[in-house]
């Protein structure tokens, strides 16, 4: 099972929002790797996987399984279906986002806490179309 599957870890990567705002005021040390994880992501990331994370963002953070996901933004898109599955995998695989997988299917596709700050980053810096 994947570290980051929703399963075994979603109150480990989902940080209740109070807590984050006291760690911050407590440790500014945590704004600053928020924003190097943001840049650093948004340097690596492809024109897809931010596109991806931004819509999850925007709208619909948990309405989807991977499957329907893949489905929806082939047909929003016109991007193939084995595309997009890649993109995803990526994405999980480096703990943006939470998604079922093999052993555990059916879990709703939704960002990480990772995933939330990378997305707010590249939304407030108009980064969906670099």
């Amino acid at each position: 099972m994947s570290a980051f599957s929703r399963k075994s870890s979603t109150k480990a990567t989902l940080v209740d929002k109070l807590e984050i705002e006291s760690l911050r005021r407590e440790n500014p040390l945590l704004l600053e790797l928020e924003y190097a994880l943001a840049r650093l992501a948004s340097s690596k990331l492809t024109k897809l996987q931010k596109r991806i994370l931004l819509e999850l963002y925007q709208n619909g953070n948990g309405d989807h399984t991977l499957s329907s996901l893949v489905r929806k933004f082939s047909a929003e898109l016109g991007v193939p279906e084995s595309t997009l599955k890649w993109s995803l995998r990526g994405l999980r695989d480096i703990g943006l986002i939470a998604s079922g997988n093999i052993e555990v299917k059916g879990i709703p596709v939704s960002l990480t806490y990772a995933g939330m700050v990378v997305a707010k980053y590249m939304a407030e810096e108009g980064l969906e179309s670099a």
